[in-house]
């Protein structure tokens, strides 16, 4: 008889970890307590015509997607079309000056000789800097699950080559006199909802993967890429269960043998992959029957969260690009805001994504589909959300008039608000986090919880809050690292 595994959760991690196991034969059964797959990356449809993507807006690393097809017998481009973007990103910068992320490495290039003429030649130094942290955290870092016996065996001069003693934004500002190329690279934590003025070095990785990879888009939208995991999953046999919520991890004698859902049901099995919050697993779904494991995750820091406005807007901007970003004129204030007032910042940087710019049949003809996205504290008693969301909307559309969509609000037709209540209510999101652990000390990369928990027997953890992080990339690796070392134990690889 088959071994079964019941994934607590259908995103992602939970897909990949589902897919790589039922290829090896395993019986899987994925419980969601959600109406649809994704986890965080979901989407809104308006009935006027608007399509937004409500997480990851952006791919990069697209080997590891089509890597998780092959393992399987199967090919990405079979079940989805990835579109390369001409460019990651345009900036728009307070003086007025603008800045083009090009994919294209030699444009990119000319790029920065045109608008920062003095960082030309440090960019190439930087560049190779980068790539010595990427080369050294590949093997322990990324592409395997962490472990304490391979980082022993690693040359000492690989691990000096990670920058962990430097926070990014120092590190970055030693390259480059130009503040406004240090703000581009600052920018890079927040992919893993961290600050460039608290988080290691070591993040100075991310701007090299995607300036070297490349940013891309999935036709249809990025929520295809889910749906795309979701029927590859179900023709390897693996079966889904929606609306089914996940109230307890059922342990016995030190082994996870099943769970129960809020409806009072049961499910038994043979192992366990949580894809939901580690945080929230270890705290209440194992509901104290591991203690250790409660007290290791109430010392994770929670990484930022969002506060997110889905706009339809009947007019055309041509000097807008697919993803956009308008910086604050004050950087470092702006995420003592977030993380050490625990406030959403008055003065914002602002990330709109319009994907009708690459994909027109993601809003009416002539009209654009914007998702903004602010960065935003996780849930304190700072900052209530259900007191000032409105307020805070309004803060935004503000700023954006004096941006210089001056008539914006005549152009609305369509609106939906996200914050930081939504994620902790739908996704279990500890704080209401989006990328559930940060990576605000020198020792996050050690402390983020393991894919195999080290507290129960029989548990396996693939999601952004667990190794190896946060991003598209990361989570689907995070559910492949839990599926191998599953199997490992069971002596199915």
């Amino acid at each position: 008889m088959p071994k079964k595994v019941i994934v607590v959760g259908a995103g992602l991690g939970g897909l990949a970890a589902a897919i790589h196991l039922s290829h090896k034969g395993f019986e899987v059964a994925v419980f969601e307590r959600n109406a649809a797959v994704g986890g965080k990356m979901q989407e809104i449809v308006s009935e006027n015509g608007y399509r937004f993507d409500t997480g990851p807006t952006l791919l990069t690393m697209p080997f590891v997607f089509e890597d998780l097809f092959q393992k399987v017998g199967k090919r990405l481009s079979d079940y989805l079309t990835l579109l390369p973007l001409e460019a990651s990103c345009k900036y728009f910068y307070p003086d007025g000056s603008r800045f083009t992320a090009y994919c294209n490495l030699d444009r990119l290039r000319r790029e920065i000789a045109d608008v920062f003429p003095t960082e030309r030649d440090r960019f190439e130094r930087y560049f190779q800097y980068a790539k010595k942290i990427y080369d050294a955290t590949a093997e322990n870092f990324i592409f395997n699950p962490f472990s304490f016996a391979r980082l022993l065996k690693t040359n000492p001069l690989d691990l000096l080559s990670i920058d962990a003693l430097s926070t990014a934004h120092n590190s970055n500002a030693k390259f480059f006199s130009d503040k406004r190329f240090v703000q581009f690279l600052d920018r890079f934590p927040t992919y893993v909802g961290s600050s460039p003025y608290l988080a290691p070095a070591t993040l100075n990785v991310i701007p090299f993967v995607e300036l070297y990879y490349g940013g891309f888009y999935v036709k249809g939208g990025v929520y295809e890429l889910a749906r795309a995991y979701q029927r590859l999953a179900e023709d390897l046999g693996v079966t889904f269960q929606f609306n089914m919520d996940v109230a307890q991890i059922l342990i016995e004698n030190g082994r996870a043998v099943g769970v129960k859902f809020t409806n009072g049901s049961e499910a038994r099995c043979d192992a366990i992959v949580s894809n939901d919050d580690a945080v929230h697993t270890y705290e209440q779904l194992l509901n104290g029957a591991a203690p250790a494991a409660a007290r290791a995750a109430s010392k994770l820091d929670a990484s930022c969260s969002g506060f997110v406005l889905c706009l339809g807007v009947s007019k055309i901007h041509p000097e807008l690009s697919h993803h956009n970003i308008f910086f604050s004129s004050d950087y470092e204030n702006e995420f003592n805001d977030i993380f050490s007032r625990q406030l959403p910042p008055t003065e914002p940087t602002i990330y709109i994504s319009i994907s009708s710019k690459t994909d027109t049949g993601q809003a009416p003809s002539g009209k654009e589909n914007w998702f903004v996205l602010i960065n935003a504290p996780y849930l304190s008693e700072a900052y209530d959300w259900n007191l000032h969301k409105q307020a805070y909307r309004d803060l935004v559309i503000s700023r954006l008039k004096t941006l210089g969509f001056t008539d914006l609000d005549r152009h609305i037709e369509f609106e939906r608000i996200l914050t930081p209540l939504d994620l902790k209510a739908r996704f279990n999101a500890n704080r209401g986090s989006i990328y559930g652990v940060s990576s605000n000390t020198k020792s996050a990369a050690f402390l983020r919880p393991k894919n195999r928990s080290p507290y129960v027997k029989g548990l396996y953890l693939a999601s952004g809050s667990a190794h190896p992080g946060g991003g598209t990339p990361m989570v689907t690796l995070s559910g492949k690292f839990a599926a191998e070392l599953l199997m490992e134990d069971f002596g199915a690889r």
